[in-house]
């Protein structure tokens, strides 16, 4: 287990300073003593990976591995075979025995993230293994024995997926030791500055820059309700980084999803497409998600002028 000084070191990670961020913290902190299964609900962006992440880092497994597995749209097969594992020629493909991430992850952490996605089969699978601690790979016989702690996240209400036969009342019941809920940005608005002034630091870090932000971009930032949550805001933080001039964000180089179109048409140079591309070792997915930008917007900005 952290000491108190480590564990205070990791939590500050967890930027806020809101009483729902205060209240998250003192969950961490119960997470990280006894080893129990957790449900991390919130809206897609407020940061359920990061904080399942802080509790694993925090428990008694922080020594062994944390694996993620996303359970979106996933084929029931491909899914159990990334769970479980499959020996050689248990299907199509399986060219060779591999491990799943309930076996890698022994000893450590799984977060099995938007675990509502899950069909009712692979529902009833991970339950199976939750209250056994016992799996078979897809197409083996040996029953295999883990100690794994599970920790699941959903950006929908559970209780509701429960009641409209979606969701397996005993696997919810199983897994609902401790919820955590981490509510949306627009409920905890005094978080913003925080938040904004952390992704710049880091940025700053990251780039060797020394930007700052005024307080009237501030304010357009508090004015705003971020339906993408803090993964939105650290869009329109690099955004407004990358259309800023000097070492000062101003309000004009604040803007949101609805105002890209037309802005970034006007300023949005095939330099800075270049730079952000490179930055990105050329992929092209992670650099139109970073300014904000179509796939398409992008090859047409590429394509205006060659170097």
């Amino acid at each position: 287990m952290m000491t108190h000084h480590e564990n205070n070191s990791v939590l500050k990670r967890l930027v806020g300073k809101s009483k729902t961020i205060r209240e998250v913290k003192k969950f961490i902190n119960l997470a990280a003593r006894y080893d129990y299964p957790i449900i991390i609900s919130g809206e897609t962006g407020v940061g359920k990976t990061l904080l399942a992440q802080l509790i694993h880092s925090v428990s008694m497994r922080k020594e062994r591995p944390f694996l993620h597995q996303s359970c979106s749209n996933i084929p029931s097969e491909l899914f159990e075979s990334e769970l479980f594992g499959h020996e050689k020629g248990a299907f199509t493909g399986a060219i060779e025995k591999k491990k799943g991430k309930i076996e890698i992850a022994d000893g450590g952490t799984l977060f099995l993230d938007e675990i509502s996605d899950l069909s009712l089969q692979n529902q009833a699978k991970t339950l199976l293994f939750i209250d056994r601690g016992k799996f078979f790979r897809v197409g083996g016989t040996e029953e295999i024995k883990t100690d794994v702690r599970i920790i699941a996240a959903s950006n929908r209400d559970l209780k509701k997926e429960v009641k409209s036969g979606r969701f397996r009342e005993d696997l919810y019941f199983r897994l609902n030791t401790l919820d955590i809920h981490i509510p949306p940005l627009r409920d905890r608005k005094e978080d913003i500055p925080l938040l904004a002034g952390e992704i710049l630091r880091r940025e700053n870090e990251r780039n060797k820059m020394k930007k700052s932000i005024s307080s009237e971009a501030i304010n357009k930032l508090l004015n705003y309700d971020f339906p993408g949550n803090v993964r939105e805001l650290e869009n329109i933080c690099k955004r407004a980084i990358l259309y800023s001039k000097g070492n000062e964000i101003k309000e004009n180089d604040v803007f949101f999803e609805r105002e890209v179109t037309s802005r970034k048409r006007k300023k949005l140079t095939y330099s800075q497409v270049k730079k952000t591309l490179q930055k990105h070792k050329s992929n092209i997915s992670k650099t139109a998600r970073s300014l904000g930008i179509s796939r398409q917007y992008l090859y047409k900005i590429l394509k205006q002028k060659k170097v």
